[in-house]
């Protein structure tokens, strides 16, 4: 047997443990049931930390030919590395991974209160987008910091703590950089960002003052006006929407592109319920055969994004070669989530609204527009978030108050504001707990969005993608998804857009 041959077995072996591992955290999302789910996790890792397999992996690093077989080889060796560093190292990653299980359940399973109410994180949307009483909004808003202290007083710190000793034990700089270089990132991307804050601030101030002067009465915006900004410009967004029915419109979409949903295995579980996760995901079980949606709808047009989004994930993993597990595990997260952004920024598409917003379409046109702009300005708000996420890994903390301060110091560095109220709201993004460094993966995957739309319809000679609906799912198909476990991130973005990447899709939105 030779040796990718060797390698090849041992990765099937994986990919069984991490379908088994995947089927049971969809239903500890969905249910809020745990039926093994530490368990499978350590099958899983037995895998890795198998010294034959690593072996395997490491003659197979020195002797590949070829350009794809040396792919393969890098993407496993940065897979199975980090569990033969040392016994110790091994200890504290599975102290880390039953912590982040732990907390994850509390998350799941929390609900905010408002009034003495209890109230799904959905209602909470509800009441931001459509309540005209801004101080309700505020309260509701703010509800969402109740997850804060509860999360620190179950060990959201000693989280913090473990990941921090864990990349000291690697030899990294900071779990930051760990995390990066396991991601094939550099820091580098993340340098200047405070001063391209401070280049595209002034926009969406006018913007932001403009549109509070004439829906708020006040000029000055606050995090919990936003959503209510746009219902007030684009009141489509709470369009009641029957989503008994949502498929059809989905599938008939999607086909326009090429894409005949029918063909794909994709289990949709799209409605609130008690224990269940508040928040939208896909859960890949096996690239090319079994994914599924979860999300939470109450019935109205804006949440179809989140489906879109969504479905544009579970699209991407089947599209996917299931015969090619190793190049699969190579897939960049920034990618996945740029061709998910894709799909979920056309629910502003008049071909997919039209299903749905009937009446005038111009006018919708019109509003969505105007929304659209609104989004764009203050889309690099998301930086916060980011560096926060960041700087949980870099900064003294030892106290929830700390984190708080440290929240307010990112906040003034991106926005150049000061605090909104006694305690922010970070708790309750699951990101912190569950996925950490990760959320650049959105802002930088929207950014490969605008790439791909802009790349397609400069070869194409169109100002809208969606005019030659067949050729932009075929380039979306050939030039980002069956390449996507081949190449890095930043290899792939430059191999696309013929240019290395930058920010510079930040201002050319």
């Amino acid at each position: 047997m030779t040796e990718m041959n060797k390698v090849r077995a041992i990765a099937r072996k994986l990919k069984e443990r991490e379908i088994n591992l995947n089927r049971l955290e969809w239903t500890q999302y969905t249910t809020g049931f745990d039926f093994g789910v530490s368990r499978a996790q350590r099958e899983y890792l037995a895998v890795l930390k198998d010294r034959d397999n690593y072996r395997a992996v490491l003659r197979l690093r020195d002797s590949a030919f070829g350009p794809k077989d040396r792919r393969r080889a890098e993407i496993l060796y940065r897979i199975f590395q980090p569990y033969h560093l040392s016994p110790k190292l091994n200890r504290l990653d599975e102290r880390i991974r039953e912590k982040t299980l732990e907390l994850s359940k509390l998350l799941n399973r929390f609900r905010f209160r408002v009034d003495g109410r209890e109230v799904r994180s959905t209602q909470i949307s509800q009441i931001l987008r459509s309540h005209p009483d801004r101080k309700i909004r505020k309260k509701a808003f703010l509800s969402r910091a109740q997850i804060n202290r509860p999360l620190v007083e179950a060990g959201f710190l000693d989280l913090i703590s473990m990941r921090r000793e864990f990349a000291s034990l690697y030899g990294a700089k900071d779990f930051v950089a760990y995390r990066l270089e396991r991601d094939e990132l550099s820091e580098k991307i993340f340098q200047g960002w405070p001063q391209q804050a401070a280049r595209l601030r002034p926009a969406r101030e006018r913007i932001n003052r403009e549109l509070g002067g004439r829906y708020l009465r006040d000029e000055k915006v606050m995090p919990w006006d936003t959503a209510y900004l746009g219902y007030r410009m684009a009141p489509e967004l709470d369009t009641p929407v029957n989503m008994a029915n949502f498929y059809e419109p989905l599938r008939k979409f999607f086909l326009l592109m090429g894409f005949d949903l029918d063909g794909y295995a994709i289990t949709y579980d799209i409605f609130p319920r008690r224990h269940k996760s508040e928040w939208g995901y896909n859960f890949t079980i096996e690239e090319g055969r079994d994914s599924r949606v979860l999300a939470n709808l109450e019935g109205r047009f804006h949440e179809l994004g989140v489906l879109l989004h969504e479905t544009g994930h579970a699209l991407h993993s089947f599209l996917l070669d299931p015969g090619e597990i190793i190049l699969n595990l190579g897939v960049s997260g920034i990618i996945s989530e740029g061709l998910a952004n894709l799909f979920g920024d056309l629910q502003y598409h008049p071909r997919f609204y039209g299903y749905f917003l009937k009446g005038s379409p111009k006018k919708a046109g019109d509003n969505l527009h105007r929304l659209r702009s609104f989004q764009k300005a203050n889309a690099f708000a998301a930086m916060c978030g980011i560096l926060f996420d960041q700087e949980l890994y870099r900064q003294p903390l030892k106290s929830l108050d700390d984190i708080n301060h440290l929240y307010w110091q990112v906040h003034r560095l991106i926005l150049d504001e000061g605090p909104y109220a006694p305690e922010p709201t970070w708790g309750f993004r699951i990101h912190h707990t569950t996925h950490p460094i990760y959320l650049h993966n959105y802002f930088l995957g929207d950014l490969t969005n605008q790439m791909l739309k802009k790349t397609f319809s400069h070869r194409f000679r169109v100002n809208d993608p969606l005019k030659r609906p067949r050729q932009f799912g075929d380039f979306i198909y050939n030039q980002v998804i069956k390449p996507s476990g081949l190449y890095p991130f930043l290899d792939l973005f430059e191999r696309i857009s013929g240019r290395a990447f930058s920010l510079e899709y930040l201002e050319d939105r």
